[in-house]
């Protein structure tokens, strides 16, 4: 019998028979039903979907009487091929039984004020001449052979750790992380390291277990937005501290501090998000003061640690932590592809299995098939040969950026070469219209992120974070040159007048 799958709907006020023949005209249309098709007999089709005879009986009675079906004594009833459908009609809907279910009236008032910022259009990914959006890698430079032999090796060891599961992350790895924390300063063991999906789940599960509803949340301004998006999911007030060449404002986050006391501090110490800055050595014994005598745990947000461009490597703010106060959160995302949602938090034994239950809650664990592959690059020394290399691709890459953003954009431009990471920071003149300049970077292929969703409170002149993971030097200087006719043509019509507030 032909596949006439139909179950009616109850909460519908018209009755079977008008939705079983909307239900075969649906099919005629979408070529399930050919024409001169012949349908099953009333009596074998009424059987198979469990409705009585007269109910199919009359749905084949209405398809032949609005046209969609014919009808012969000796032949069945048969699809009308569409030449012969003249006239056709299809059933009116019924009312319905309820009003729409109104799904944005039952969301908690955290979710309503939760979005993603959208970066500017292009027609399609294929249009992309340029690309300077952030958070993707050189993936021409991945090493493809230890990938694939990584990979199947632990597919081929499923069968002695398909079962596996500890609380805290498949152990080879969490043993293989400590080992690599070495070099960032942090002597910690493997029972002190958290396994999660990525940096951002790590923030997310320390905002799920510090912050109440109501709490502020201090992070740097400039800051990483989708830090900021996940404290204020956790239901925190989000403030912003103003950075500035050494990083973090610890004197400011201070003030701020006798009158609103935060409950967590995000800081991106090693290379501020996105500025690029290092926070100071008298800045990080300062904030590691501040974090003692107020009792506020520091989230230390290491995102790019392996992708220094400049040596040697500043060392971790944790590696100066001798109270437990820094929650250190790292990801191999960066220095792989963003796809490997693979990262981990190094804390006080008391946080970390505060953390176990509220990754449990959302995800039991990251893939262990990633994890055992990832604990065997390490081992290997196979991440750090391609991070080398990388390395040295970006470093060029990266000063290339910087020397074509200082020949080609207009006067009152202002950008640096960050000492680590793979994007530049560039503020333009404030006369320069950021969404005039969005569109017409869509139609010219250039993709970028633009500055406006990494403002925390203090507003800023128009900015744009490049990254120059993805293209060769000479594409980025092309790039850039392209892109910098387009901000000299984009300028409001007369200068822009908003102040820019700061904190001092």
């Amino acid at each position: 019998m032909l596949d006439l799958l139909f179950r009616p709907d109850p909460n519908r006020r018209d009755a079977v028979y008008r939705q079983l023949a909307e239900h075969l005209i649906d099919l005629i249309e979408a070529g399930r039903l050919a024409p001169g098709e012949r349908l099953p007999p009333s009596r074998e089709l009424a059987e198979a979907l469990g409705l009585a005879r007269n109910t199919v009986t009359r749905a084949y009675e209405w398809g032949v009487e609005t046209g969609w079906l014919g009808a012969h004594v000796g032949r069945g009833t048969f699809v009308r091929g569409a030449g012969e459908r003249k006239g056709t009609r299809r059933p009116a809907p019924a009312p319905a039984t309820s009003a729409p279910f109104a799904w944005p009236a039952l969301f908690a008032a955290r979710t309503r004020a939760l979005a993603i910022p959208r970066a500017p259009r292009v027609r399609d990914a294929a249009s992309v001449c340029f690309d300077f959006r952030p958070g993707r890698s050189d993936v021409d430079a991945l090493p493809i052979a230890d990938l694939q032999g990584a990979w199947q090796r632990a597919v081929g060891r499923l069968r002695t750790h398909g079962n596996d599961f500890d609380p805290l992350g498949f152990a080879p790895l969490r043993a293989a992380i400590a080992r690599t924390l070495v070099a960032r300063g942090i002597a910690r063991g493997p029972d002190e390291i958290l396994v999660t999906a990525g940096a951002q789940q790590a923030i997310d599960l320390v905002a799920r277990a510090l912050v109440d509803p109501g709490d502020v949340v201090a992070m740097e301004d400039p800051g990483y937005f989708l830090a900021g998006l996940a404290f204020r999911a956790a239901g925190a007030q989000v403030i912003g501290i103003p950075v500035d060449a050494e990083g973090l404002r610890v004197d400011a986050l201070e003030r701020v501090a006798r009158t609103r006391r935060p409950k967590l501090v995000h800081v991106t110490p090693s290379s501020q998000m996105p500025t690029g800055a290092v926070l100071s050595a008298a800045r990080r014994e300062a904030l590691l003061d501040l974090s003692g005598r107020l009792q506020v745990p520091i989230l230390e947000d290491d995102y790019d640690c392996e992708l220094r461009l400049a040596a040697p490597a500043t060392a971790a703010l944790k590696a100066m932590d001798g109270g437990d106060r820094v929650v250190y959160v790292g990801t191999f995302s960066k220095a792989l592809f963003p796809g490997l949602r693979l990262g981990y938090v190094v804390a006080a034994p008391a946080l970390l299995h505060a953390l176990v239950p509220l990754r449990a809650a959302a995800s039991f664990q990251p893939s262990l098939v990633d994890q055992m592959a990832l604990a065997e690059l390490l081992a290997r020394d196979s991440l750090e040969r391609h991070v080398r290399r990388v390395r040295k691709r970006y470093a060029a890459s990266g000063r290339a950026m910087a020397e074509a953003l200082a020949a080609s954009m207009p006067a009152g431009t202002r950008s640096r070469l960050p000492r680590g990471g793979s994007a530049i920071w560039v503020e333009v003149p404030e006369s320069v219209d950021p969404q005039a300049l969005a569109v017409a970077a869509g139609e010219h292929g250039i993709a970028y992120a633009p500055g406006e969703p990494f403002r925390i409170d203090a507003p800023g002149p128009p900015a744009l974070l490049l990254s120059f993971a993805v293209l060769p030097p000479d594409a980025i200087r092309a790039g850039i040159a392209s892109l910098a006719t387009l901000v000299a043509q984009c300028t409001l019509a007369r200068p822009a007048t908003r102040a820019i507030r700061r904190s001092r």
